[in-house]
């Protein structure tokens, strides 16, 4: 019963931490299959030259932290003299540098008293230190494509889901990561990314481990200026959710994007709500029925029943569009995504299903065509009023047509596409 104890005593010892006094610190005693391990692998070791006191005497061994403050995780007692291999223990899950020590412990007076024999640092997820990227220019517009190549990465790094990122130049690590991120792949190639919608300075970092961005998986920086950047303060973090989704179509990037959005542009946002709601690419109508535009994305928006022309042969493209426009283009796109044979010719025949909120303050001025999309959107939280629960849907006196009242935006447009995709993606 005694030493049933005294042998969970020595195992709970074993697990403590290390008041101890070194008596070696070299491989000596200890063998590891190799230096670096993947977070979770399972580890190869021995322990070499274990004499048949410190079997006795419950030798044991543990995995530590850098520092030997504390046990880690994998830990055992060696059980037979000479040599005792193990092949069953795994690597911690986080990334970072450890150490495999060897324990001794003796029993002196009733007491057990720690000995460190030895110990050998290892490192997680940390291998591919000499991996590279560099970038296609040193200069980029707003939301411009962005090609990363890279080179040198291991199968480690993979299987890591090594990654490169954009930071504010100087940023400390995992602090103020910008979207656009990509993992890269064994070997070399490239990927590509947008630079963001912020005027500066910025680095493309490469981290061997992804989601632990710190200085043990940091590997090297790109630095790059971004400049053209365009939109009000208030809507950036939204217009980098847009570039990050896709959202942003090749008319706006690099535009001022406070200004009214036209019709065509917003029927080209429109597009691109309904391909990240359907994952399905849009095709543009084989017969162009417009004589004022040949634009492939009115085309497609038009062969989509996204929109209509303002006559059978005209489309207006740069006609300016108002807040209820925008909201029931959107809703079509929606609606060809969710309702199975819905068209604008059929639009009548098919109900939206949502709670109608309560009316704006300006309802009688939301045109009829408009109101259950207006509606719509404003229960599922993607277009709200603009405040004192007014919606300016339209402008109706010819003084707010001359002040612009009710245009939507460019910036407002990408914004109610981000919340599109958020809020009624399934």
């Amino acid at each position: 019963m005694k030493k049933s104890l005294s042998l969970i005593l020595a195992l709970v010892m074993c697990l403590s931490l290390i008041p101890m006094t070194a008596l070696a610190s070299s491989n000596q005693w200890i063998e590891l299959n190799k230096s670096n391990y993947d977070p979770g692998e399972i580890m190869v070791f021995k322990f070499k030259g274990i004499t048949q006191q410190m079997v006795d005497e419950w030798a044991c061994f543990a995995i530590h932290d850098k520092g030997l403050s504390g046990p880690i995780s994998g830990w055992g007692e060696l059980s037979q003299v000479g040599e005792n291999v193990y092949d069953r223990i795994q690597a911690p899950d986080e990334p970072g540098e450890y150490a495999m020590v060897l324990l001794s412990k003796w029993w002196q007076n009733g007491n057990f008293n720690e000995l460190l024999v030895s110990s050998v640092p290892f490192t997680v997820g940390m291998a591919a230190k000499d991996g590279h990227i560099s970038l296609n220019k040193t200069a980029f517009t707003a939301m411009e494509s962005i090609t990363v190549s890279y080179s040198g990465i291991t199968q480690n790094m993979v299987n890591s889901r090594a990654i490169v990122a954009i930071f504010p130049k100087g940023a400390a690590h995992g602090q103020n990561m910008l979207p656009g991120s990509q993992y890269v792949m064994l070997g070399s190639g490239a990927v590509t990314t947008q630079a963001p919608n912020q005027n500066g300075e910025f680095e493309m970092r490469l981290y061997s481990v992804d989601s632990n961005y710190n200085a043990d998986s940091f590997v090297m920086a790109v630095p790059f200026t971004v400049s053209g950047a365009t939109g009000s303060a208030w809507a950036q973090a939204e217009l980098e959710k847009a570039a990050a989704l896709g959202l942003i179509p090749e008319v706006l990037k690099g535009q001022d994007l406070t200004r009214p959005i036209t019709r065509a542009e917003f029927a080209a946002v429109s597009v691109k709500v309904y391909e990240a709601l359907s994952g399905t690419a849009a095709i543009p109508a084989v017969n162009n029925p417009f004589t004022d535009t040949r634009d492939v994305e009115v085309l497609k928006a038009y062969n989509l029943g996204i929109t209509t022309g303002i006559t059978d042969t005209t489309f207006q493209p740069n006609t300016l569009l108002n807040r209820e426009q925008a909201a029931t283009m959107l809703t079509r796109a929606f609606k060809k995504v969710s309702m199975v044979g819905w068209t604008i010719q059929t639009d009548n025949q098919f109900a939206l299903q949502y709670t109608k909120p309560a009316l704006f303050a300006d309802d009688s001025n939301i045109s009829s065509w408009a109101k259950d999309s207006v509606y719509f959107m404003a229960a599922n939280n993607i277009v709200g009023g603009v405040g004192n629960n007014l919606f300016a849907p339209r402008a109706v006196t010819s003084a707010e047509q001359a002040a612009g009242y009710a245009q939507a935006t460019r910036e407002q447009a990408l914004l109610i596409a981000v919340r599109m995709v958020e809020n009624l993606k399934k």
